[in-house]
């Protein structure tokens, strides 16, 4: 069974290096070497940063526009481009695309065709890869929200979830058919998922071998009780027992020590 979590607020950094191209995060990932990368929608870079929020490095890349990142078993770089519809791996070492491709052109794209059909800037928002599956996980950010699992050769949906009421996705401040979603990661110590949604200010861990959600948190500053506002990305260091969430607007990377109850 599943121990309870609480978040125990740490510290909050600024990461906003306007010079460098970085404004408004928009995805965070853990990399294998323990390293923190996020992207900016607005930039066609990807941008390393240690945990004080600092850039350590850049990457000139081929496409903006990117909403979510993470890294493959291989150690390759996934980013997701909410505009296209779109999956690109890029070489974390030089920058070069390895690899492209649209949804829709996946095998099974047909039984999510119709979620995707007008709703614009709802789309794909944020990714994770999955170890023990050897998958990688898509987030459509609403109407409706959505977890969709492709293999990670691009070439087929493996699974899809809707994250709906019925499997846990609620929370009093939003109505749930606004709870918008930003941002997630995978925590393979626990086989779940950690789910942010900006909308509800809350983080929420999720089984997908049940299909449901197993704990809702509040998104807060818990030394000073301050909600933390627009967050769009999210990752965990299962080994150091820290989640790390990004804010867009605000530009500042967050940590919080995980804490089993």
């Amino acid at each position: 069974m599943t121990n309870t979590l609480a978040l125990e607020f740490e510290s909050a950094f600024s990461i906003r290096q306007e010079a460098e191209g970085l404004s408004e995060p928009s995805g965070l990932a853990l990399a294998p070497d323990g390293r923190l990368w996020t992207v900016c929608d607005e930039s066609r870079k990807l941008f390393c940063i240690d945990r004080r929020g600092q850039v350590v490095s850049t990457l000139d890349i081929d496409n903006a526009g990117l909403e979510g990142i993470t890294f493959d078993a291989e150690g390759r770089v996934w980013v997701v481009d909410e505009d296209a519809t779109r999956i690109i791996v890029y070489a974390p070492q030089t920058g070069e695309k390895i690899a492209a491709r649209k949804l829709k052109k996946l095998a099974g794209y047909c039984a999510v065709a119709a979620d995707f059909k007008g709703h614009k800037n709802k789309g794909l928002e944020g990714m994770t890869f999955d170890p023990l599956r050897s998958e990688i996980l898509l987030l459509k950010q609403a109407s409706p929200g959505l977890l969709i699992a492709i293999t990670s050769q691009m070439d087929r949906i493996t699974a899809i979830d809707r994250l709906d009421e019925r499997s846990g996705f609620t929370a009093e401040n939003v109505k749930s058919k606004k709870l918008h979603f930003s941002g997630m990661c995978y925590d393979a110590a626990r086989d779940l998922f950690w789910i942010v949604s900006d909308k509800a200010e809350r983080i929420f861990t999720f089984d997908r071998r049940r299909g449901t959600v197993v704990q809702s948190l509040a998104l807060k500053n818990t030394q000073t009780g301050d909600t933390i506002h627009d967050a769009e990305g999210i990752a965990v260091d299962v080994e150091a027992q820290r989640l790390f969430v990004v804010s867009d607007t605000r530009a500042e990377l967050y940590v919080f020590r995980v804490v089993s109850m």
